[in-house]
């Protein structure tokens, strides 16, 4: 008798437990996500300020990351620790341009070539630009969707890396991305933004 009334109770504490958890609308969060990403896109320009830890299969290391977005054209910052100075990445219609702290300048047809060649990193900067603000690269194709309770991403899969924002805040009424966690088979990359301006 005792084992039945264990059982019922079991049954009745699961399912109070599972009544607990809100009903997500579906439509609703769909509506949510597109309108998210509508408010997302129209930010041409920005500046984040933030600090970063990348692992790849060869180095790991732990910096700075300063962002200015001027619509296409682009510039970061790498700020290292242990005074070993700041890389400075251009990239504008006349080209892609890294700066080292011993003042060497290199050129290179894309971001992703210099950053591979002169830190070990391989990132994909394209889609970055879009995943730190918490939407999927325009025109690529993307998998495993998923969006918290405010209709915004959570996680997603998109050119061979994993995307998972962790944490959320508000800038002028917009939810951005605060904590990002982004790898792929060769690299892990933690970025924590401290500062967003839009």
């Amino acid at each position: 008798m005792k084992r039945i009334i264990l059982f019922f109770t079991i049954i009745l504490l699961l399912i109070s437990a599972c009544s607990s958890i809100p009903d997500v609308d579906s439509d609703l969060q769909l509506q949510q996500w597109q309108n998210h990403q509508a408010l997302v896109n129209k930010i041409e320009s920005w500046n984040i300020k933030g600090r970063a830890a990348i692992q790849s299969e060869n180095n790991s290391a732990t910096f700075l990351l300063h962002w200015d977005q001027f619509n296409t054209s682009y510039e970061l910052r790498f700020i290292s620790g242990l005074g070993q100075g700041t890389y400075l990445l251009k990239v504008t219609e006349d080209g892609v341009v890294m700066i080292t702290p011993k003042n060497k300048v290199f050129t290179s047809d894309t971001p992703e070539n210099l950053i591979r060649e002169k830190l070990g990193w391989d990132v994909n900067l394209a889609g970055l630009k879009y995943w730190v603000r918490g939407v999927p690269e325009p025109n690529v194709k993307y998998s495993q969707l998923l969006l918290d309770e405010k209709g915004r991403l959570k996680d997603m899969k998109q050119s061979g890396f994993f995307i998972s924002i962790l944490r959320y805040t508000e800038k002028e009424n917009i939810s951005l991305p605060e904590k990002l966690f982004i790898r792929s088979n060769n690299i892990q990359l933690r970025l924590v933004i401290q500062n967003w301006e839009i």
